[in-house]
């Protein structure tokens, strides 16, 4: 069995991190963000993991009749070229729907973090930067898994956040064609 081992102490290149977790167990998860291993929170809360499935859902059947070139997935490890010590997994992305053989995808069109506690505001603010830096990406979800709170960053926006609280907030992503309520991203969790 397995056991934790913490990354090589300083700064990792990404060469040096790919080294150290590809002998890792994959339910350690980790990240490297400016070239520091971080280890995701495994498992997720379940509350964690439905609204990454009711956000995936509800996109997906915008997709499919907007982009359907295009489809929103789980935990998808992306990398930002302009960042080449960043390697991350987006808690949800849209990405092309014909995939390469990679690991990390470059070319992602939204990316999306449901807060865990394992999260600092620092983390998912560095991240949430990174991800704007993608040439492809227009928006930027951050969803709280404990109460009625969507932060929406979009391109089109120049990048200007906007936080939505209310259940009944409706949240539009017009590129996508995607639209619903806040609570539509609670669904089957605790949150009410």
């Amino acid at each position: 069995m397995n056991t934790h081992v913490a990354p090589p102490p300083g700064k990792l290149t990404a060469e040096e991190f790919l080294d150290f977790i590809e002998d890792r167990p994959r339910e350690e998860r980790w990240q490297l963000i400016d070239g520091e291993a971080f280890m995701m929170m495994s498992p997720a809360r379940l509350p964690h993991q439905r609204i990454g499935l009711n956000l995936i859902l509800l996109m997906n059947a915008a997709l499919q009749k907007h982009l359907p070139d295009v489809v929103a997935m789980h935990e998808v490890a992306v990398q930002v070229e302009a960042f080449p010590d960043f390697r991350a997994i987006a808690d949800v992305a849209v990405i092309n729907s014909k995939v390469e053989d990679e690991v990390y995808g470059t070319r992602f069109h939204m990316a999306a973090e449901v807060l865990s506690g394992s999260n600092t505001r620092e983390f998912i603010s560095r991240k949430r930067s990174i991800y704007a830096a993608s040439p492809d990406c227009v928006h930027v979800l951050i969803i709280s898994q404990d109460d009625f709170a969507v932060e929406v960053w979009s391109r089109s926006n120049d990048w200007q956040g906007r936080v939505y609280r209310s259940a009944d907030d409706v949240i539009e992503l017009a590129e996508s064609g995607f639209s619903c309520r806040v609570a539509d991203l609670y669904r089957g969790t605790p949150v009410t």
